[in-house]
């Protein structure tokens, strides 16, 4: 115990160095996240909080590379970390905010595009972000074209929204062929390869669970869009053939 409260003085002494050399020496940005987990392991909100404030405004400027991570890893820390922490709702709502403005003020800043979207999951953000999307794309057809990505897409089939997914995604019953049931396919088996069957019956049931909610998903926005019983039932029949397959499989096995 006394090691940890060492370590953990030590790093926060540290940490307060950071916003001084923000724009003279480079940070390990990576580093600092992985201690950022590790604070908020430890209940350390405040300090956990500070770093994700700093990664948000600084990270990329240090590490190009830390973009990926700020929308992905990040963004899913941060938002866990609101729901056990209050105070770091303001800025991470900050994160959003300040990004889509940029877009609105840059519709061609593909980096803003991607953290306003991966940081609207709030309910009335993703409302309104999507909402700001399809006005936009209805007033200059293709402005998202540049900056487009399959999460958008993803977003985009969950809002039922009628103009994106007819400029960016198309053929609801293909998209969901490509991006569901050929990458869950492609990783069911890998499972098996965990070391306790326990672990590889939950990542199977995952698998599951994900294909039977993005299979409802796609099949609401055909029928929402298009009125397609055809779209719709090609969704269902990728469907329903993965699960025979995954049995054919585990019962071989």
């Amino acid at each position: 115990m006394k090691k940890l409260m060492c370590a953990t003085s030590l790093f926060l002494a540290s940490v307060s160095s950071y916003a001084s050399v923000a724009n003279t020496e480079l940070v390990d940005v990576d580093q600092m996240l992985a201690q950022t987990f590790e604070l908020i392991a430890n209940n350390e909100n405040r300090a956990a909080l500070d770093n994700l404030n700093w990664l948000a405004k600084h990270g990329v400027s240090h590490d190009p590379r830390f973009h990926n991570t700020l929308v992905n890893t990040m963004q899913d820390l941060w938002f866990n970390f609101v729901h056990s922490y209050a105070p770091a709702w303001k800025s991470y709502h900050a994160v959003y905010s300040t990004a889509q403005k940029s877009l609105a003020a840059a519709p061609q800043n593909c980096a803003a595009f991607d953290i306003a979207l991966s940081y609207s999951q709030q309910p009335h953000h993703a409302t309104n972000h999507i909402s700001y999307l399809e006005q936009t794309e209805q007033q200059f057809p293709a402005t998202w074209q540049r900056c487009w990505t399959l999460p958008a897409s993803f977003k985009a089939i969950e809002f039922i929204s009628e103009p994106l997914i007819t400029q960016y995604v198309g053929d609801l019953s293909d998209h969901f062929k490509l991006h569901i049931v050929d990458d869950l396919n492609a990783t069911y088996r890998d499972c098996d390869n965990l070391p306790d069957e326990s672990l590889a019956l939950e990542c199977k049931d995952e698998h599951k669970q994900k294909l039977i909610d993005a299979s409802v998903m796609y099949r609401d926005a055909a029928m929402a869009i298009h009125d397609d019983i055809s779209e719709a039932g090609r969704i269902g029949g990728y469907t329903i053939g993965l699960f025979l397959e995954w049995q054919a499989y585990d019962n071989r096995n």
